[in-house]
């Protein structure tokens, strides 16, 4: 017959509270830190990006209100193209980040819960024996191999979580945008001036 631990209720409701309850409060606030801080940063890169595009957005909306001022017609149509261009790899983007980082949101979600997930299943199996034996009004007997794999788990819990998947570079277009920002801004402005150098 396999060794067992033998345990009183009351000492049950310590170890169900140290094995259990805590457990269950790590993963909950590992999940919502992970949360809090992928929201925080993903408002923040969008926040950046989305105030970007709206002043290249007002800089192609000054062009075309000045129009009737326009000196060089080719190089006007060249910079608000720029300007145009920036706007769209910019929603481009925009969009981009927010997808890859649900994608990599749900991707930690599913890797926390695995790390938990065999742990829980050898607590479980402690906590039906233990179920068990209350019900029946006895002292509670738990199998010292599964208080021993418990213990292992709860060391291979610790030791998961150290591995974090390395992530691969994401497409940056900050400095493109940057550079059509500048260039169909410039591009604009001079458009209204008269380059008339043969005169």
């Amino acid at each position: 017959m396999e060794e067992e631990i033998e345990i009183t209720f009351e000492d049950w409701e310590k170890f169900y509270e140290s094995q259990g309850s805590k457990f269950f409060q790590l993963e909950s606030e590992i999940l919502g830190e992970h949360g809090g801080n992928q929201k925080k940063l993903l408002y923040e890169v969008l926040t950046s990006t989305t105030q970007l595009i709206q002043v290249i957005g007002v800089v192609a909306g000054f062009g075309f209100t000045g129009l009737g001022y326009v000196k060089n017609l080719p190089l006007f149509i060249f910079g608000e193209a720029l300007l145009f261009c920036a706007i769209f790899i910019g929603l481009l983007w925009t969009q981009k980040i927010y997808r890859s980082n649900l994608k990599s949101t749900d991707k930690e979600v599913e890797r926390v819960k695995s790390i938990f997930k065999t742990r829980y299943e050898t607590f479980k199996k402690i906590y039906d024996k233990a179920v068990s034996y209350i019900q029946q009004g006895e002292n509670i007997k738990i199998p010292r191999s599964l208080m021993s794999e418990l213990i292992e788990k709860n060391n291979d819990l610790m030791e998961q979580f150290k591995i974090k998947e390395i992530k691969k570079e994401e497409w940056d277009p900050l400095s493109i945008l940057m550079i059509l920002f500048v260039a169909g801004g410039f591009s604009l402005l001079i458009s209204f001036v008269n380059f008339c150098i043969l005169n």
